[in-house]
């Protein structure tokens, strides 16, 4: 693998191991209303796969106007991430209830992560997915294709994360020629594993010690965003303006999709590109890294989906160094 363009190759990997599932109309849903820079470049990446693909998206990103869009032939893709099971049960009860209401459709899960600490409830989510017809669930790494494989019925594919199919030309001009200074891009949730997070690395430049800067501190269109969301649904409370309230609700979802989602995109590119070395206990703070042309090292998290994806996916490519 030494030499080989990463970005390239599991580009390619995602346009081979996905081939013929995204074969007609679909609707692109579950997608990431929040901060996290990572979920962010897995939607764009999505967003950018499926703009080479001659199929039409009915909802081209907007939240709370695919519903109704939704025929009884529509493809239904669901968003990817590192939350298949109970780690983030909010976005799984989220997928899970998408699939209830459309039992007939068509339906492909994204590469995911997948981790359960209660067995139990794998056990019922398996039998619920087990009862819809025609569900393929990709797992973006071996582990959780292996444990997707052992425990669930559904078709299952072993597909690398979607991030790899941005276009890194556009991210890589956020490179500050000639940096020094040092990242360690430390995540502050429950999946930072402290006992593997190493101390930072010995600074040649100054060391910057923080999670994605949109953790830190929620930026400015993020609080316009949810002003208009919160004027949205306050204002449904009051007769005779359901009108003006859903414009509000769906100009705040227009400029989510329009202003937000990519000014974080760019926020994160900058801020990766801002340092000379990076050290990440994020998985797409690593990916970024990479589709950037960076050196970084990667240390592990709390379920191991970081470890599984570099084991996978990652090992043995120029400049990525794991931490153990």
């Amino acid at each position: 693998m030494t030499g080989e363009d990463p970005v390239r190759r599991l580009r390619g990997e995602i346009e081979s191991r996905l081939a013929g599932l995204v074969d007609r109309d679909y609707v692109l849903m579950g997608l990431p209303y929040y901060l996290n820079i990572g979920d962010i470049l897995i939607w764009e990446g999505t967003r950018q796969y499926l703009r080479t693909l001659p199929h039409r998206c009915l909802n081209p990103g907007y939240r709370y106007r695919e519903e109704d869009r939704i025929g009884p032939d529509t493809l239904i893709l669901l968003q990817g991430g590192g939350n298949f099971g109970d780690l983030w049960r909010r976005i799984q009860d989220e997928r899970l209830g998408i699939l209830r209401r459309h039992p007939g459709n068509p339906a492909v899960v994204l590469p995911v992560s997948c981790w359960y600490d209660d067995r139990e409830l794998m056990r019922r989510d398996a039998d619920e997915l087990a009862r819809h017809p025609d569900l393929t669930i990709c797992a973006r790494d071996q582990a959780s294709h292996d444990r997707l494989a052992a425990h669930f019925r559904n078709r299952i594919r072993l597909v690398p994360d979607m991030a790899f199919c941005i276009d890194p030309g556009p991210l890589r001009k956020f490179n500050v020629p000639g940096a020094k200074d040092v990242l360690y891009l430390k995540r502050r949730d429950k999946e930072l594993a402290a006992d593997r997070a190493p101390p930072p690395p010995p600074p040649p430049g100054r060391l910057t010690v923080s999670d994605w800067p949109s953790k830190e501190r929620a930026p400015f269109h993020w609080r316009v965003y949810r002003f208009l969301l919160n004027g949205g649904r306050c204002a449904r409370r009051w007769r005779g303006v359901w009108r003006a309230a859903d414009f509000l609700v769906q100009t705040s979802d227009w400029f989510y999709h329009r202003v937000s989602r990519r000014r974080l995109i760019r926020q994160g590119a900058a801020f990766i590109g801002g340092h000379g070395a990076i050290c990440t206990t994020r998985l797409h703070g690593a990916i970024l890294a990479v589709l950037m042309g960076k050196k970084v090292q990667v240390v592990d998290n709390l379920d191991g989906k970081t470890l599984a994806f570099f084991k996978t996916w990652l090992e043995g490519a120029d400049g990525v160094e794991l931490v153990e």
